[in-house]
């Protein structure tokens, strides 16, 4: 009987298993004030943070789907429907990049225009 590994699922995996300690330090933990209980960021920063590190999380993953794309193409050795299903890969992956920057143009001029910011 012979194991069938899925090679991508190893990779993220492992790719998620070292980028782990870097997510967890970078947090920016917010303690209660001791006197009020509450803490001092407010919804709509919560909200911008969040929509600001999906849309990273969106990019890394295009960017990751390109890449893999790229390898399939490369190492297709010929084979029509390797070549094709990797050049496929990379136009998804770009027009997904191109989605993800849109939005974040998108939503930064959104959540300026509610603030009202007037910083560039």
């Amino acid at each position: 009987m012979k194991l069938k590994i899925n090679k991508p699922l190893i990779s993220l995996a492992l790719l998620l298993f070292i980028l782990t300690p870097i997510f967890v330090l970078a947090a920016d933990v917010e303690l209660p004030n001791p006197l009020t209980g509450k803490t001092e960021g407010n919804f709509e920063e919560v909200i911008k943070n969040v929509t600001t590190a999906t849309l990273g999380i969106s990019g890394v993953l295009a960017l990751v789907a390109f890449i893999y794309g790229g390898i399939t193409w490369m190492t297709s050795s010929g084979d029509t429907a390797k070549i094709t299903k990797g050049k496929n890969m990379m136009i998804w992956a770009v027009w997904g990049i191109v989605i993800i920057f849109a939005s974040y143009a998108i939503l930064s001029f959104v959540f300026k225009a509610l603030t009202g910011d007037t910083d560039i």
